[in-house]
């Protein structure tokens, strides 16, 4: 099976040269993320190829300003649902201000 998006409409402070849909109110992460999941679940049949992701992208917005746990969440989820392919990638994009080496060996 392909992969999946997960965008992270969140940001640490606003960019001029952003498009994206973001905020920088952070306070509604964990609504967010349980919203995720309810999205998966809904659209567990979405995909028209079966089998395991090859490739989990978060983008956003901001996506390192999640918590690991956070992240893992969605992960979990997206096994649970449809499986990860064996050596699959898992990409996140990050504001290396958000990067710390606990931050990193978390992941």
């Amino acid at each position: 099976m392909g992969g999946l998006y997960v965008h992270v409409p969140f940001c640490r402070k606003a960019c001029t040269y952003c498009d994206f849909h973001f905020s920088t109110n952070l306070d509604r992460q964990e609504e967010m993320i349980a919203a995720f999941v309810r999205e998966m679940e809904l659209r567990k049949d979405f995909f028209p190829e079966k089998g395991p992701l090859k490739t989990i992208y978060f983008g956003g917005g901001t996506p390192s300003v999640c918590s690991p746990a956070q992240l893992a969440l969605v992960i979990d989820k997206a096994a649970q649902l449809w499986g990860i392919e064996p050596g699959a990638e898992i990409t996140l994009e990050a504001n290396p201000d958000d990067l710390s080496l606990a931050y990193l060996e978390s992941l």
